[in-house]
């Protein structure tokens, strides 16, 4: 019964978290890709596919239907960032890198290794380093928090989810016995945490301007 409430809270809040991308493709049709980067759909999109063929490998459902809607998802805004990218050759050849990345481990994991538990392992170790990826990217973002001395352009709502998601996804892991689903979402739960810190640090913070460092200079 445990588990069973476990897996369907972490699902419903990592689709929670997805379906925050519909803000971002919003905003794409009002004003433009912009400044907005094709990589993170790319990155949500690769890791849900290999964590969906991870789930099919060990026949579980929480893991698979997850995964499965996070890829339909993350591929729909791709396709919609393409629609409204000015530089389309760029987008091409974001994919183009994600598509071969995901042929070449899928094809490694069918061919080359025989046995379910093999290609379990393979799956689930690519899959960890993907999501450790993914959840650190944010990092880039909280150095420039800390040198404006402001988080205001970093979502504390979202990173709050972020990190519950990964504590119930690391509960979740530890009652089914699967390294390969605590160790990332260990490490996802630390980051989160260490991003609400510089969040909470900065919030009635207004950014600094050039000339406000420079005066400080």
């Amino acid at each position: 019964m445990l588990q069973f409430l476990v897996s369907k809270v972490a699902m419903l809040l990592t689709l929670g978290m997805f379906s925050t991308g519909i803000h971002t493709v919003q905003k794409i049709r009002r004003k433009g890709t912009g400044d907005t980067p094709i990589l993170p759909f790319c990155g949500f999109a690769t890791s849900c596919f290999l964590w969906l063929n991870y789930g099919i490998i060990t026949s579980d459902g929480t893991l698979a239907f997850t995964n499965l809607v996070g890829t339909l998802l993350n591929c729909s805004y791709i396709l919609l960032y393409y629609w409204y990218a000015p530089n389309k050759t760029v987008v091409y050849k974001t994919v183009a890198v994600f598509l071969f990345l995901l042929v070449g481990v899928h094809m490694y994991s069918s061919w080359y290794h025989t046995s379910p538990e093999e290609a379990k392992n393979f799956l689930g170790s690519c899959g960890v380093l993907l999501t450790i990826g993914t959840f650190a990217s944010p990092l880039a973002q909280m150095k420039v928090v800390i040198e404006k001395e402001s988080s205001e352009s970093m979502s504390f709502p979202l990173s709050v989810m972020v990190c519950a998601q990964c504590i119930m996804w690391w509960w979740y892991g530890y009652l089914i016995d699967d390294f390969f689903v605590q160790f990332p979402n260990v490490c996802g739960t630390l980051l989160a945490f260490v991003q609400i810190s510089v969040i909470l640090k900065f919030w009635d913070n207004k950014p600094k301007t050039v000339s406000s460092v420079m005066d400080t200079v």
